[in-house]
């Protein structure tokens, strides 16, 4: 059985910096996506999966390959990662399809936990672009003011006693970085853990404190 990663963790500190806004490469027509990869039991990517449950072969394109500097690159065995994918999809001739492979972008993905004993919920400020359900998980854009620190990010389990459904809160430390530039961060928040807790009806609720509307949520209905 494939094992999905990210293992539980319940914080995730990132580091942001300025500099890496300077990037203006241009891929080809190419779709991007939140996608999950899965490898095999030597630990290179195998399948890349949709959200909407289509499965392809994965091709590495030298634009990828340069990314590590040209060595094919290794992941655990038998483990499915949450990632975006910049893709373009080549269709063979016995009717295959192929995912060529030119990017594998970084999303924030975890498990909500509740806090532990002692811990504070730290809510610095965020912009918030966009937030939908698919392929199983919670997928949010959104956008932090940062320089050249660190910030601390994680999902905590809110779920109000009594709730039909479930309550996520974004955890954002800023410790004390400056309020520069905006810089965007993906995120899926996976929701098979909570299938026991979740019924036709219920409501999924994301809570985060943004600057210009204070602390919101954005709620959705199980189908």
């Amino acid at each position: 059985m494939k094992k999905v990663l990210p293992i539980l963790i319940p914080l995730l500190t990132l580091f942001f910096s300025c500099e890496e806004e300077g990037n203006d490469y241009r891929y080809p027509s190419v779709i991007t996506d939140f996608v999950c990869f899965s490898t095999d039991a030597k630990g290179q990517l195998e399948y890349m999966h949709t959200d909407k449950g289509n499965r392809y072969t994965l091709r590495l394109t030298e634009e990828l390959l340069e990314h590590f500097d040209h060595q094919t690159p290794s992941y655990r065995p038998d483990t499915v990662y949450r990632a975006i994918g910049i893709y373009e999809l080549t269709y063979m001739e016995k009717g295959d399809t192929i995912a060529d492979i030119y990017s594998i972008g970084h999303i924030v993905s975890e498990i909500p936990t509740p806090l532990r004993l002692g811990e504070t919920l730290r809510q610095d400020p965020v912009y918030f672009q966009s937030c939908w359900l698919s392929g199983g998980y919670m997928n949010m854009v959104i956008e932090l003011k940062a320089l050249n620190g660190s910030h601390t990010l994680g999902f905590i389990d809110t779920t109000p006693e009594g709730m039909n459904g479930k309550e996520f809160t974004l955890y954002h430390d800023a410790h004390g970085d400056i309020e520069s530039y905006r810089q965007k961060l993906y995120a899926s928040i996976p929701l098979f853990p909570f299938e026991k807790d979740l019924q036709q009806g219920d409501t999924i609720r994301f809570v985060a404190n943004t600057y210009d509307k204070g602390i919101s949520k954005y709620e959705f209905e199980i189908q």
